[in-house]
């Protein structure tokens, strides 16, 4: 019998994510605060908000036996991501690392817990990831890159060797960061941009090569 597992987040990475997971675990439901979310998905029921996710760990099977779970948050939050991680695993859920079957992990590779690596995706010798990352479908994160907690990287998007990514940065679709970059924490990398040189903390780029758009508050 498969793991039981929830999910926090009912949206459109909630619907990859359960393509990802169903031959490796049974999700039992998902819980979002948005009151608009779909009361079910593949037969998946919405369980509610957080005050319904409170309520439901108190029951005393939950409590025995608390199942996994991952936090199902797309781009963009990666701050959030972590932070319903942590309160999460406070009451007791345990965590899981979510790689889809078709990836590429390497053996000495490290993906922290929360971690989610899509379909295709690549992550080659000595790279490693925190908590909470996402490496989207065909992305590629090549050797000796580091991923800091709750960073992403988007489809086919491709990080080329020892680049470093800053905690919560967003790397989006198809952009290119050449080897020993350093992008810094909470710093947007738009789609298809190629970045030559290493990106401040909290600045957007965009382009090829990656100008500065403006920087984040």
């Amino acid at each position: 019998m498969l793991p039981e597992l929830i999910v926090w987040g009912g949206t459109g990475n909630f619907k990859v994510l359960c393509e990802l997971l169903r031959e490796q675990y049974r999700i039992i439901g998902y819980f979002d605060n948005n009151p608009h979310i779909a009361s079910e998905y593949r037969g998946i029921p919405n369980l509610g908000n957080w005050e319904a996710f409170v309520q439901w760990t108190q029951q005393p099977h939950i409590a025995a036996r608390p199942p996994h779970f991952i936090v199902s948050i797309g781009p963009g939050h990666g701050a959030v991501r972590r932070q319903l991680h942590a309160q999460i695993r406070a009451h007791g859920l345990r965590p899981i690392v979510a790689v889809h079957r078709t990836a590429f992990v390497a053996d000495n590779a490290e993906v922290g817990e929360g971690s989610q690596v899509y379909a295709n995706a690549t992550i080659c010798v000595d790279a490693r990831l925190g908590r909470c990352c996402l490496v989207n479908t065909c992305a590629s994160i090549d050797h000796e890159c580091v991923l800091e907690d709750g960073a992403s990287v988007g489809p086919g998007a491709v990080l080329a060797g020892l680049v470093h990514v800053g905690e919560n940065a967003d790397i989006y679709t198809g952009a290119v960061v050449l080897p020993r970059v350093r992008i810094g924490a909470g710093a947007v990398v738009g789609a298809g941009a190629v970045v030559r040189h290493d990106v401040p903390p909290n600045t957007v780029v965009v382009g090829n090569p990656a100008r500065v758009l403006r920087v984040r508050e």
